[in-house]
């Protein structure tokens, strides 16, 4: 609607004083704020913005607040010693990494154990296996 009476203002049918008013604000004596997401109070001529719209002109969103019509949660640091979902207790921190590094050690050495018996024990595979054919006839 803004944009029909600005462009009839333009035109020249009364409404001259509109377009001299500064960027978000309207009215004959420029005093009427233009609210994006929100209404006009009559008595104070302030916003009174939807969701969490910021003031004065109810465009952008509140600080912490997001998403296109600012209804999005705040959002929250995450506070290492109190927030983080899985709270272990600094006692058996060190312990934990302890057996978690023990771990990886014993399955290092399991493993390089498990390739040195392959192949130390690695045998040639059997005649029958590799030659189907018949070995030739010797003549004596």
């Amino acid at each position: 609607m803004f944009f029909l009476l600005q462009s009839k203002a333009k035109k020249g049918f009364g409404f001259d004083r509109m377009t001299n008013c500064p960027p978000h604000w309207s009215g004959a004596a420029c005093d009427w704020p233009i609210c994006q997401n929100g209404r006009a109070d009559p008595s104070t001529k302030t916003c009174t913005c939807r969701n969490y719209y910021s003031p004065p002109f109810c465009i952008s969103c509140l600080p912490g607040y997001w998403g296109e019509s600012c209804d999005r949660i705040p959002l929250k640091r995450i506070n290492p010693t109190s927030d983080f979902p899985i709270a272990i207790p600094p006692v058996l921190l060190k312990p934990i990494l302890g057996l978690i590094l023990f771990l990886i050690v014993f399955l290092i050495v399991v493993g390089i154990h498990r390739l040195r018996v392959h192949f130390r024990n690695r045998h040639p595979p059997r005649y029958d296996d590799i030659a189907k054919d018949l070995p030739p006839p010797y003549a004596t």
